[in-house]
């Protein structure tokens, strides 16, 4: 048996510029939900010794560079921030068309944009200095599933455009749905995989 309190909830780093999303108070809410939830105990009934592998691991990016892996996370979160395009004099210095690592954005005599490629970093966004691109619509991915170990796989993705008041009543009800209808020795990514309309 190990010292741990029946989960792993994990971050990514503080203060980077980077982050799309702050992900500070999300953090907190789940720290205090999931130890309200007595999770070791529960599991300490599904398996009769636990190991690192059995315990339930969240991990919060604050952008889709995803520093905190949660793609691989039995939930995972992403944060994501959408360009807003005004009527705001562009300069043409094409400094957010350089900060687009997914060619979302382009110059062809004006700045175009090709909302199928953007991922929602918020990189144009920041280097826009003229406030022809400010912030839009913000918000998390919320994937499920995730692992590595003998079979592995990226975790699923389960809803998009969440708000971070929506994101600790989801996660708290998923890991009671586990609790409540996970099979003995069923691992949490396990279980997510036959509930697959969570």
């Amino acid at each position: 048996m190990i010292d741990n309190p029946g989960f792993v909830l994990e971050h990514c780093r503080k203060n980077c510029s980077k982050s799309a999303q702050d992900w500070s108070f999300l953090y907190q809410q789940l720290e205090q939900i999931l130890k309200s939830m007595d999770l070791f105990s529960h599991l300490n009934q599904k398996f009769p010794v636990i190991h690192y592998h059995h315990l339930p691991k969240i991990s919060i990016a604050g952008c889709p560079n995803a520093c905190s892996q949660p793609q691989i996370k039995d939930i995972g979160l992403t944060g994501f921030l959408m360009p807003k395009f005004t009527e705001a004099r562009c300069t043409g210095c094409q400094a957010c068309c350089r900060s687009c690592q997914e060619g979302a954005l382009s110059w062809q005599g004006r700045l175009e944009f090709d909302e199928s490629k953007c991922i929602g970093c918020g990189d144009c966004v920041r280097s826009c200095k003229t406030g022809k691109i400010l912030p839009g619509e913000s918000g998390w991915t919320l994937h499920l599933g995730g692992r590595l170990g003998r079979h592995p796989q990226l975790a699923r993705l389960s809803r998009e455009k969440l708000q971070t008041s929506e994101l600790p009543g989801i996660i708290g009800r998923i890991l009671e749905d586990y609790i409540e209808n996970g099979l003995p020795l069923e691992r949490l990514t396990h279980f997510l995989d036959r509930r697959q309309n969570l």
